[in-house]
């Protein structure tokens, strides 16, 4: 079991998951309020800014919603990955949030 880290909708949440598991469907079986559509890559409505911790990401995704460049600089669908160590991750809205404040 690794412990996830996750900023979402301006509130801080810490939960289990197994590695097994994505960080989407961990966060929604603890009843943890995290954006999501479709469950397969295919939305965009999920995706996260790893800030520390390591996972793996399936590449099956639509690269409209993350493309290569995002997927280098640790962008991830947290539909389409797995926790390889504990995670912080924070949602695409408030990390837009947090980098736009001056």
């Amino acid at each position: 079991m690794y412990k996830v880290s996750l900023k979402a909708r301006s509130q801080e949440f810490e939960y289990n998951c197994s590695p097994n598991q994505t960080p989407l469907r961990a966060a929604r079986d603890n009843f943890i309020p995290f954006p999501t559509g479709c469950q397969r890559g295919g939305c965009g409505m999920c995706k996260v800014k790893v800030l520390d911790g390591e996972y793996e990401h399936e590449l099956v995704r639509s690269h409209e919603y993350l493309p290569d460049e995002e997927l280098n600089n640790r962008f991830a669908l947290a539909c389409c990955m797995t926790p390889k160590s504990n995670l912080e991750i924070i949602t695409i809205e408030d990390y837009e949030k947090q980098n736009n404040r001056i």
